[in-house]
């Protein structure tokens, strides 16, 4: 059993999948927003097995774990108490901002003229665009989890190719969570999704994707491509397609992204470290 827990391939695929859907399927019928929580119950089973809930010293890897928790309970407060657009879609850029900053700030620091504000701008750019764009799919479930399920594949296994088997094990433990929601959204009903999940899901996917540029050998290139993820989310889907038709649509609809992020990943670093 301890060889099996220890297992990454079980730790970031296997074991996110079947607690987020135990607790998908729990938590549908009470209803609301809840059922998003499981994909945050997934990713975070995950990280008890990956890393733990250490976070002294905090490194980077540990702020965008904990960052994931703070963005939790801001999406629940988010889900409980409505506030004008404006003011929502500044607060999550500013948000994805500072997440941003505080988890690269240390190699930032580092960095010169040009490289600082490349790095700087860029990646907030890259974070705020994310969280921006699949807030708007918030309203077509469907359609934000199947975007969500290939941008965290595609970050996963691009970060790993980029030299951060770490990395990779969290993003595609995102992915494997999201994958069992999406699962149980084509059966019967879709289910919702709520701040509670969408936050924390495009926070981390932004976050580790730009880790992975900063702390590793993940290329901008690959970055550029997943960000048309939410833009291939919104292609039309021909009518009275049966639910399980429209997610295997969008889960193709939207893997070219994710396949392009991981094909130039390969051809500039070369082979994954395993």
């Amino acid at each position: 059993m301890d060889d099996l827990l220890a297992n990454p391939a079980f730790q970031a695929s296997v074991a996110p999948f079947f607690v987020a859907l135990v607790a998908g399927f729990l938590l549908k019928y009470v209803g609301w927003y809840w059922a998003g929580l499981a994909v945050m119950l997934g990713f975070y089973a995950s990280v008890s097995l990956i890393t733990g809930f250490e976070f002294t010293p905090l490194t980077s890897t540990r702020k965008v774990v904990l960052l994931g928790m703070i963005a939790v309970a801001v999406g629940l407060l988010l889900d409980l108490f409505t506030i004008k657009r404006q003011y929502l879609l500044s607060l999550l850029a500013i948000t994805g901002a500072a997440a941003l900053l505080w988890v690269i700030w240390p190699p930032l620091m580092r960095m010169e003229g040009q490289a600082f504000w490349l790095y700087a701008a860029g990646g907030i750019a890259y974070v705020v665009w994310l969280m921006l764009s699949l807030e708007g799919l918030r309203s077509r479930p469907l359609r934000a989890d199947a975007a969500t399920l290939t941008l965290s594949l595609g970050t996963g296994i691009a970060a790993l190719i980029g030299a951060s088997a770490l990395l990779g094990q969290l993003a595609s433990s995102l992915a494997a969570a999201l994958g069992a929601f999406l699962l149980l959204s084509v059966i019967k009903k879709t289910l919702p999704v709520g701040f509670v999940m969408m936050l924390p899901v495009t926070l981390l996917s932004g976050l580790i994707g730009m880790s992975g540029l900063v702390y590793a050998k993940l290329p901008w290139y690959s970055l550029s491509i997943l960000a048309l993820t939410p833009l291939l989310a919104r292609i039309p889907l021909p009518k009275r397609l049966p639910l399980w038709g429209q997610a295997l649509a969008l889960v193709a609809a939207t893997a070219p992204a994710a396949a392009g992020a991981i094909y130039v990943a390969l051809k500039i670093a070369g082979a994954p470290p395993i």
